[in-house]
Parts: C-alpha cells; structure tokens; sequence
C-alpha cells in the first residue's frame, strides 16, 4: 500500500489503515489502485481535508472509485456535506444512504 503514500498520506497514517482494516480491503486496495487513487483525487478536489482519517476508518469508500463518490456525493448537498465530514467523518456514513 506504499502507493498511497505517492497520494500524500503520511507513513504513520498508512500503519494506522493498516491496522484498521481488513487484510481482504488491503489486498482490494492493492488490485485497484487506479480506483483508490483517483478516489482520494476526487474527495481532495471536493475539498475534504479529512482524508487520512477516512482512509483509516473508512477505507471502503476509497474503493468505490471517483466515478461512484461523484454520483453519491451529486446525490446530496456537496459543499454542506464536505463541511460536515471536515468537521466530524462520522458524516461520510450519509453516502452509505443513497
């Protein structure tokens, strides 16, 4: 999983989604690195500051891959949403709805 660290996510933050997910979400991960990267891209263009921490408690929503978060995301109110995560990413669940 070193490539996320290309994606600027720290080598501490990269022990903790280690530790706290799945040995089948880090070989997901590993098969679909397009995917992951290009979903970290997207929620940093959004303007989540947030992604260390999703990334280690939600690592799921990462493999959905850009095109998926930018329908769930389309589906809700974006910049209210991205200042709700930012504030507190118990509000990422809210994509789990739609």
């Amino acid at each position: 999983m070193n490539f996320l660290l290309d994606c600027g996510i720290s080598e501490e933050a990269l022990k903790k989604i280690l530790l706290n997910n799945s040995e089948q979400m880090v070989d997901d991960a590993e098969w679909n690195i397009e995917r992951v990267v290009s979903s970290i891209n997207y929620l940093k263009e959004i303007g989540i500051e947030v992604v260390d921490k999703i990334l280690i408690n939600r690592f799921d929503i990462v493999l959905r891959g850009k095109e998926e978060l930018e329908k769930d995301f389309d589906k809700l109110n974006l910049k209210q949403l991205v200042e709700m995560i930012n504030k507190d990413i118990k509000y990422i669940y809210y994509l789990d709805r739609y």
